[in-house]
């Protein structure tokens, strides 16, 4: 018997070792012999049945033979195995209608180390013990499981277990950690679930931690980072949860001596980055509504554009990272394409929203074509840019819009159109 281990790591994505050395059994990630050894290790100890494995394997397809697919597959994953470099075995043992892993080359499993270590924590009687097996099994859930093959049942049912489990660990041990006051420890364990899980609301514990040990504008630069998250990604507010620390933060920020540096440092543009400066959707609204009053006062003008990409005749949807990639490009051409006291922000995936000070009529159209063609340079024909113009003057509810409308390939703007 051998002193190497086959080591395999299914959380956070899918990696095999033996003896230290990393092995690739086929090219195909989730190919049948693969995730037939997959299987085999998540049951290492007791085995699983042959109608258990085809069922796992097959039980959606329209296969004429199963199990002579699955002896198949169990010929194939033997002749891999050995081809990798492990000892001679045949390596799946059939017994009574059971399959087993050969006992003769130990394994480590990951997912199965997660697994001991919160069931330990689950049954220990003394606290400390509890939250340090809980520590060691949140250290060892890198990932969620198998993410890649999460389209198989048998997958997409392990996932949904053992995110359950780390979600009960990880919240016990959050509780644990701030009740005996190792915030920074608590503030560690949160971060890494809200990095992994970054729309379940994990970033509450770390704000919660960053208060404890007074780092009020840490708590709130990870505020304003889950709440744009939350809006560009999903389109919705921060969680009244969350909602309700940012009012926490703001009391204890204004209580905090010197504070006034700490405003002056937070006010200043981290980076100076050339053309018009991006924001999130709900600072836009508010440029707007201060622009609005503004213009009361100076009588300046300010105009709304909002570009929309197309592809061919009809909006593009967004659904396809190509449609997301072409619209990232426009966000670049459009902050390339103004000055820097322009603002703009996405409405969503495939349409923007410019806010352009101290121009004309005439002008507005100069911008959109100074848009289209640096975003030209960069995507096909394939797509093109819708651009609508109204005044802020103009948008009243309770007077008659006057708007404009242009495409890019330089129709003429359209009174009163709205399309």
């Amino acid at each position: 018997m051998s002193d190497k281990i086959l080591e395999a790591n299914m959380l956070g994505g899918f990696s095999l070792s033996y003896g230290g050395k990393e092995i690739v059994l086929d090219r195909n990630a989730v190919s049948k012999t693969t995730q037939l050894l997959q299987i085999l290790l998540l049951n290492v100890k007791e085995g699983i049945s042959k109608s258990g494995l085809i069922d796992a394997l097959y039980g959606r397809e329209d296969v004429e033979n199963k199990n002579n697919s699955l002896n198949n597959t169990i010929f194939r994953l033997r002749k891999q195995l050995k081809a990798a470099g492990l000892p001679p075995s045949n390596f799946v043992i059939i017994q009574s209608g059971m399959c087993r892993w050969d006992s003769e080359i130990p394994v480590k499993v990951d997912a199965l180390e997660f697994e001991k270590m919160v069931h330990l924590g689950e049954i220990a009687s003394d606290e400390e013990e509890k939250a340090k097996c809980f520590q060691k099994a949140c250290k060892l859930y890198t990932g969620e499981f198998l993410p890649s093959m999460i389209g198989e049942d048998w997958v997409t049912v392990q996932n949904v277990r053992y995110r359950d489990m780390y979600f009960t660990c990880a919240d016990a041990l959050c509780k644990w950690l701030k009740d005996h006051e190792k915030f920074e420890e608590g503030y560690e364990v949160a971060k890494a679930a809200a990095d992994i899980y970054p729309f379940e609301d994990w970033q509450v514990w770390q704000i919660d931690c960053l208060i404890a040990m007074a780092r009020y504008w840490d708590a709130m630069e990870v505020y304003e980072a889950t709440a744009k998250l939350m809006f560009e990604e999903l389109g919705l507010a921060p969680s009244p949860e969350m909602l309700k620390r940012f009012r926490l933060m703001g009391e204890r920020v204004s209580q905090a001596s010197g504070a006034i540096g700490d405003i002056k440092q937070r006010l200043r543009e981290k980076d100076r980055v050339s053309g018009a400066y991006y924001c999130t959707f709900p600072s836009f609204v508010d440029i707007y509504h201060v622009f609005s009053r503004m213009m009361e006062r100076n009588g300046k003008s300010v105009y709304i554009m909002l570009c929309t990409l197309k592809k061919g005749r009809l909006q593009a949807n967004g659904d396809d990272e190509k449609d997301r990639a072409v619209s990232h490009t426009l966000c670049k051409s459009i902050q390339n394409s103004l000055r820097r006291g322009d603002f703009f922000t996405r409405y969503n995936y495939m349409q923007y929203l410019v806010m352009l000070s101290e121009i004309n009529q005439e002008n507005c159209k100069i911008v959109s074509d100074r848009i289209s063609g640096n975003f030209r340079e960069a995507v096909k024909k394939e797509y093109s840019i819708d651009f609508y113009v109204a005044s802020i003057a103009e948008i009243c509810p309770e007077d008659e819009q006057e708007q404009r409308r242009f495409r890019e390939d330089g129709q003429s703007w359209k009174r009163g159109e709205n399309k």
